[in-house]
């Protein structure tokens, strides 16, 4: 696993641990454990055009374990500020990985593959109130100077959720053809053949 910090073209690597383990602190230029800063100053990151990567276990992305199989595995994102056509600040998030859902039929796990990029428009508490941006086709968060990252990551994954999720068809455990596969021949065979020499 491996994070990666971009500030105004000077790339910091990380070492090779988690995004939930090590936070990179541009103005102090220190490593720091995410328990103590995890969040940034999203206007600040747009502005600067600054660039975030890493990854995320999925067992610490708590309110997506409902939706899950297990919570085995990470996902990798990529978090990169600039400014759309308009020269508004904006976020634009990669995210990757595997999830293990749970199958809705079958109950079974269900590999579900993350692919996801997203743009996001960074709009100010009075634009958030005053609903200025109700006729956007855009998406915006409001802006903050505590933006938690790993929060942000995780809503854009549960938006991204099927709502009952299900295997193919042909696939699920629970499907008639496969239960009758796996069952073989029935055990009342044997007691009709036998009935059938008795006579």
């Amino acid at each position: 696993m491996r994070g990666e910090f971009k500030d105004r073209g000077v790339s910091k690597s990380l070492p090779n641990l988690a995004f939930s383990t090590i936070f990179f602190d541009r103005a102090a230029q220190k490593y720091y454990h995410a328990r103590l800063m995890s969040v940034i100053d999203s206007l600040e990151f747009a502005r600067t055009g600054q660039t975030l990567c890493g990854s995320l276990p999925i067992a610490g992305l708590s309110r997506l374990q409902d939706s899950l199989f297990d919570a085995l595995g990470k996902v990798e994102f990529a978090m990169r500020g600039g400014h759309d056509p308009r020269r508004r600040p904006v976020l634009t998030l990669d995210i990757s990985g595997v999830l293990h859902l749970q199958c809705q039929r079958c109950l079974g796990a269900l590999d579900y593959p993350l692919r996801l990029a997203n743009t996001l428009l960074l709009v100010s508490q009075a634009e958030a109130a005053a609903g200025a941006l109700d006729d956007e086709s855009v998406e915006w968060i409001e802006a903050g100077t505590e933006l938690d990252v790993a929060g942000l990551i995780e809503d854009e994954i549960l938006l991204s959720l099927p709502y009952a999720p299900r295997h193919e068809e042909g696939r699920c455990g629970r499907d008639p053809g496969a239960r009758k596969e796996r069952a073989g021949p029935s055990p009342f065979a044997g007691l009709a053949a036998l009935k059938k020499d008795l006579h």
